[in-house]
């Protein structure tokens, strides 16, 4: 039985339930007693167990690199929550510091099962645009979260990696692809939020990132992400020709078995340099684009 590490007991949770499936044996760290975790520190669980399979960090952006450092010389595979660290350059270090141990960021949009028909519904396009905004979803405003020094950004961080991932899967072209155009920006304050359908204010906390932003690849490829436009939800992608929409598919919350896909198939090929050097090349650039927002 192959034995899986989860640190922090919030998407932590949908992470025990896929790993379980899959028949691995599960052990669970949080900070937070309340979270009822088998363990409250990541080095109790280390002196418990001596040797992870998978481990799944969960946890704050700003905890993510130094937790890494910490359960790469245990682990067989790390996977880490997006948007992985501070920066590409920071991803590399952490990759190449550790040869012996796998570690990808969390990507699994990319193992949905309808990639193969999104990508002939992209080859017939004329333009694909890329939606995630949402109406009213800021994730717990005046903590971490909207904090820039913790979260390092905002809806840049936390939804673009999503769409740049889906983009990756359905565009052969993306390694040669440019942006064209991109911006973040700031279009509310801590005191505008005073209700939000993702999480508790807190009004005495800190709002200094990015709740909005886009990235265009050329006039065919279009991206934005939206924390709260006030409107409407617009969460899908749609492919155009010049005559008009073809298809729109909703987003929605990733399936879990994209998630079961993706623990699987990383699983499966622990041992092929191609595959890892894949996730690499990708990570890197998904930290280019997000870090130069």
């Amino acid at each position: 039985m192959k034995t899986s590490l989860i640190i922090g007991m919030g998407i932590g949770n949908l992470y025990a339930k896929v790993l379980g499936e899959l028949g691995h044996g599960i052990i669970t760290v949080d900070a937070d007693p309340a979270k009822g975790a088998d363990f409250t520190s990541v080095d109790d669980a280390i002196a418990e167990c001596k040797m992870f399979d998978t481990v799944h960090i969960c946890t704050p952006n700003f905890t993510h690199f130094e937790i890494a450092r910490k359960l790469a010389p245990v682990s067989r595979i790390v996977f880490i929550e997006k948007p992985g660290v501070a920066s590409a350059g920071i991803w590399e270090t952490l990759v190449k510091s550790f040869p012996s141990t796998r570690i990808m960021m969390v990507k699994n949009n990319m193992w949905r099962s309808n990639i193969d028909q999104l990508k002939l519904q992209a080859m017939r396009a004329r333009y694909v645009d890329f939606f995630w905004c949402n109406k009213d979803r800021v994730p717990n405003p005046g903590t971490w979260f909207t904090t820039k020094s913790l979260a390092f950004g905002g809806v840049s961080r936390d939804l673009m990696p999503h769409l740049l991932s889906l983009y990756i899967s359905i565009n052969d072209s993306w390694r040669t692809e440019k942006c064209k155009d991109k911006g973040a920006e700031q279009h509310w304050q801590l005191e505008d939020l005073t209700q939000t359908d993702y999480g508790t204010v807190k009004t005495d906390g800190i709002y200094d990132v990015d709740d909005f932003c886009f990235m265009d690849f050329g006039i065919k490829w279009n991206l934005e992400a939206n924390w709260r436009n006030d409107t409407v939800d617009m969460r899908y992608i749609e492919f155009h020709t010049n005559d008009g929409l073809i298809e729109r598919f909703e987003l929605g919350l990733c399936p879990e078995e994209a998630y079961l896909n993706m623990i699987k198939d990383a699983v499966n090929n622990i041992d092929r340099d191609d595959f890892w050097s894949k996730q690499l090349e990708i990570d890197i650039w998904i930290h280019q684009q997000i870090e130069n927002l």
